[in-house]
C-alpha cells in the first residue's frame, strides 16, 4: 500500500511516502500557499502517485493536551477526507520535529525543509510500527 504522511504546517507541508509498509522516505516540501491551493496541490500528488493512504500528524502537546494547532490540523484532516478518494487519518506526533533535527544535525544537515520532510518520515515511521502490530 502506497501512503503519504503530511507534516502540517503554517509555512510548509512536508511530504513523506512508504510504497511497502516497510519503510518511509522524505519526498518533497510544499509551501504552503492559500487553504484551496494547497489541497488542490495535495489531491493531484494523491492522484499521480497513486496514493492509498495519508497519515496527517497531529501536533499534541507534551502534557497530552491539544494545542491551537491541534484544531487547525484536525480541520485540515476533515477538509482533505472529504476530497480526497482515499482515507485519511491522523497519528500523534509528539516530537517528530525534534526527532527530525537531531537526525539532520548528525548528517550535517541543517535546512529547514529538509527537517520539515524528515519529520513526514517520523510520523509515517510511527504509523508503519504501530501497524505492523
Amino acid at each position: 500500500m502506497k501512503i503519504l504522511a503530511i507534516d502540517w504546517g503554517d509555512k510548509r507541508l512536508g511530504l513523506a511516502m512508504s510504497q511497502d509498509e516497510s519503510w518511509a522516505f522524505p519526498w518533497k516540501v510544499l509551501k504552503m500557499q492559500n487553504f484551496t491551493q494547497t489541497i488542490e496541490e495535495l489531491s493531484k500528488i494523491v492522484e499521480a502517485e497513486n496514493i492509498e493512504r495519508v497519515v496527517i500528524g497531529l501536533p499534541i502537546g507534551l502534557d497530552g493536551k491539544d494545542t491551537k494547532q491541534t484544531s487547525r490540523v484536525r480541520e485540515v484532516t476533515a477538509d482533505l477526507a472529504h476530497v480526497l478518494n482515499v482515507p485519511v487519518e491522523t497519528i500523534d506526533e509528539r516530537l517528530t520535529s525534534a526527532a527530525a533535527e537531531k537526525l539532520n544535525l548528525e548528517s550535517g544537515k541543517s535546512a529547514k525543509q529538509k527537517i520539515d520532510a524528515q519529520a513526514a518520515v517520523q510520523i509515517l515511521q510511527t504509523y508503519l510500527a504501530r501497524r505492523a502490530k
